[in-house]
């Protein structure tokens, strides 16, 4: 049985912001462990001169997940297989930093995707996190 809005979801075309979360993750693709929140918030901020919100992070990551592009270990997103070849579509696009959103999103949309019949545990992504993950981003990058 689906759970709530994942057929409509299948459907559906991605938002921007699920392809901002997506690029940003698309860029930490070296890291077999996944990508934690500090990295999501520096690709994302590189990408978009914004950071994140946990909003869209999380919604992001529900939609992704619904679609089989992105699975979860230990407070890390980590791109499926299916996942990589979207993400590898997406930046073999033309164009360069500033429009790797907008190529991620044409990729995302371009796809056929699998419908995955399971609630995401996103149970680490929370306030408190984010604001660590910040806190820790800001460090690194002053």
């Amino acid at each position: 049985m689906l759970f709530p809005l994942c057929e409509l979801m299948a459907k559906s075309k991605f938002e921007t912001s699920v392809a901002w979360v997506y690029a940003s993750l698309g860029t930490q693709t070296d890291s077999p462990d996944g990508t934690d929140l500090c990295s999501l918030i520096a690709a994302g901020d590189m990408m978009n001169h914004a950071i994140l919100t946990l909003g869209e992070i999380v919604s992001a990551c529900e939609t992704l997940s619904l679609h089989g592009l992105v699975d979860f270990k230990n407070g890390r997103i980590c791109l499926t297989p299916h996942g990589r070849t979207v993400s590898e579509d997406g930046f073999r696009r033309r164009g360069g930093l500033f429009s790797t959103i907008d190529k991620m999103r044409k990729a995302l949309n371009k796809f056929d995707h699998p419908v995955v019949d399971r609630e995401p545990d996103l149970s680490f992504l929370t306030e408190s996190e984010l604001n660590n993950a910040y806190q820790e981003y800001r460090a690194w990058s002053d």
